[in-house]
């Protein structure tokens, strides 16, 4: 008796770009995620910087630059998949 295959195919799968460009529910999570991975980041860069140098403004230098490059990336795949599909 054969086992049934559970594995998804690679057709199924799809990239981090593909689901922000795609929308819906998964792009609004992945479009999230890159932020506050982005904000996280960055704002840690901030910290230690902030530690090295006894100074308090690059945390917020890197919470901004976080939300940008979050949202950077989200532009960013969402044009380049947009041009692969034409």
């Amino acid at each position: 008796m054969k086992k049934p295959n559970n594995q998804p195919r690679k057709s199924d799968l799809r990239s981090p770009g593909q689901l922000v460009a795609g929308g819906g529910l998964s792009g609004a999570v992945m479009t999230l995620i890159y932020v506050v991975i982005g904000i996280a980041f960055w704002s840690l860069v901030g910290f230690v910087l902030d530690r090295l140098f006894s100074t308090h403004f690059f945390i917020w230098v890197g919470v901004l630059l976080g939300a940008v490059g979050g949202f950077y990336l989200v532009y960013y795949h969402m044009t380049h998949t947009q041009e692969r599909e034409k």
